[in-house]
């Protein structure tokens, strides 16, 4: 698992050498500023992280020049940009099997935009680039030696006067070497609903399922796929998560529903506690909705957690992660609202044994003022975040494999082209 936030740490001092971070690699952008990163691998359920240098860029209280947007395979999608003195951005991919680091040239807002019927868009145009929107951009591995990919941005374009919403694709194939974009609708029921569900889409995850992306709002639903029904109280998208595991084609929605009712980022009520549940979508050869069939895995409550381990924080876990090569673990993040810098654990459950595998804490709150911890923790205690799925490990070489990281735990009880856009749209109950 891969912790979002980045490390900047411009020093040589502070920097990771290459033998606590191998995989490293540095770059200039367009406008000739220099970067360099460095990954720190560590297995679950311990995170890895990236370390970044940014000399000439504006100090980080500024703002935060390098961004980590997405990964899959062998691949990792970045982007660099400053806000002053004027907006400047790159892309980047870099791929750990090949060790190499590839700009992406510009996306401009001057391509040819064309709706699915042939007949001329009326997206406005400006000349320059398109500022991209890293959340809702995906990343799409493919091809026998998984070297061909593809990079695509989403972004909904309401048309108010016939009440449709249409999605705009903006699509960068390497085999083209060039951005595309088209305008294609959005197939749905036609149920006034599903367009108000549209109307307030915001993406909080983009993840690659056997040839497809899946563009997800945790509240109204999957692009491509809508969530299954799994509880009648609306719940909440810091709650929810979907994983994809058995070479992408294996999809999993982990739900956990708070009984007190509250939406969001807060503590549980004084003898509340949730309910955990998941459903597995196996997916067919075709995009055809009437064979997906979402089936339920597991349910399990927080009684039941609480009542075989006695030192788990009693707080509602967030940000469900499957474990990409052992499925039946689930990976959560746990927060302590006791003060404003906040502590965090990382627990992983057993789902086949209804059990904590185990945890360990990841940040120390008020502790980790004054460390290199402080700023991680003053941005998750703030607005915390999932952790991005990798497999970089499996593409290294024996002598490059990082060390083992394994935490000291207590002991437990034990990409096509895109001619249209499929949704299904539920309420998300």
């Amino acid at each position: 698992m891969l912790e979002p936030f980045v490390f900047r740490r411009d020093d040589d001092k502070s920097f990771p050498d290459e033998s606590k971070a191998p995989i490293r690699a540095s770059g200039t952008t367009s406008w000739k500023a220099q970067f360099c990163f460095a990954f720190d691998l560590a297995e679950p359920p311990r995170i890895s992280r990236l370390y970044v240098q940014l000399l000439g860029f504006p100090g980080p209280n500024k703002e935060r020049p390098l961004a980590m947007a997405v990964t899959h395979r062998h691949l990792a999608l970045f982007r660099v940009g400053t806000m002053s003195p004027w907006r400047l951005q790159n892309l980047f991919i870099y791929s750990v099997k090949s060790s190499s680091l590839e700009r992406l040239p510009c996306c401009t807002e001057d391509l040819e935009l064309v709706l699915h019927d042939g007949s001329p868009s009326h997206h406005p145009r400006e000349s320059g680039s398109l500022l991209q929107c890293v959340s809702s951009m995906g990343l799409l591995c493919q091809g026998e030696e998984e070297e061909e990919f593809a990079v695509a941005e989403l972004k909904l374009y309401p048309d108010r006067c016939k009440r449709k919403i249409f999605a705009d694709i903006f699509l960068f194939l390497n085999s083209a070497g060039k951005w595309s974009s088209s305008r294609v609708p959005i197939l749905h029921s036609g149920n006034p609903d599903d367009v108000w569900h549209l109307y307030i889409w915001q993406t909080h995850r983009v993840i690659p399922v056997d040839r497809w992306l899946c563009w997800i709002d945790c509240m109204q639903g999957i692009l491509f796929y809508d969530f299954p029904a799994t509880h009648p109280n609306r719940g909440s998208w810091f709650h929810r998560g979907l994983s994809a595991f058995d070479a992408a084609g294996t999809l999993k929605f982990v739900d956990v529903t708070r009984d007190d009712g509250i939406i969001g980022y807060k503590a549980l009520k004084p003898g509340a506690g949730f309910t955990m549940t998941c459903h597995t979508l196996l997916l067919p050869s075709s995009l055809s909705s009437s064979s997906m069939v979402w089936n339920k895995d597991w349910t399990v409550t927080s009684d039941e957690l609480w009542s075989t381990d006695d030192c788990l924080p009693r707080q509602v876990p967030m940000f469900p992660q499957v474990n990409i090569d052992r499925p039946h673990l689930v990976h959560f993040l746990i927060s302590d609202f006791t003060y404003m810098m906040r502590k965090m654990w990382v627990v992983t459950i057993d789902m086949n044994t209804r059990t904590v595998e185990s945890f360990y804490q990841y940040l120390n709150g008020p502790e980790d003022i004054g460390t290199e911890q402080e700023f991680l923790t003053d941005q998750k205690s703030m607005c915390p975040s999932s952790f991005l799925p990798s497999e970089f490990s499996k593409y290294l070489s024996s002598s490059s494999a990082p060390r083992s990281t394994a935490p000291s735990l207590a002991p437990r009880s034990t990409v096509p082209s895109p001619r249209h856009v499929a949704i299904r749209v539920s309420s998300c109950a």
